[in-house]
């Protein structure tokens, strides 16, 4: 793994990882999903990984002509990211 992806690896709890996965740039998450994703299932970190499948849904995603992306890319990024939140607060309080 590249260094970024395991500084993901030692993170303890799922608001660290939350917050790296709202700061590693888009490049980072396509070129290391697949190592990203085993990482963040190895730690139980479900809504993390919906949310590195909508960042690379929106990596991928065919821009509108203005080059913004589709509506629905927008809501999915928006929705798990607000999962993504929820499941860092509650880690913090321990209750993951």
């Amino acid at each position: 793994m590249l260094p970024l992806v395991d500084i993901l690896s030692d993170l303890l709890t799922h608001a660290e990882r939350a917050e790296w996965l709202t700061r590693v740039p888009d490049g980072v998450v396509f070129r290391d999903h697949m190592d990203i994703r085993k990482v963040l299932q190895a730690a139980g970190f479900g809504a993390g990984v919906a949310y590195l499948d909508a960042r690379l849904a929106a990596v991928n995603s065919v821009r509108l002509p203005d080059g913004a992306l589709p509506q629905t890319r927008i809501f999915a990024l928006n929705l798990t990211q607000i999962d993504l939140n929820i499941a860092a607060r509650a880690g913090a309080t321990g209750a993951e």
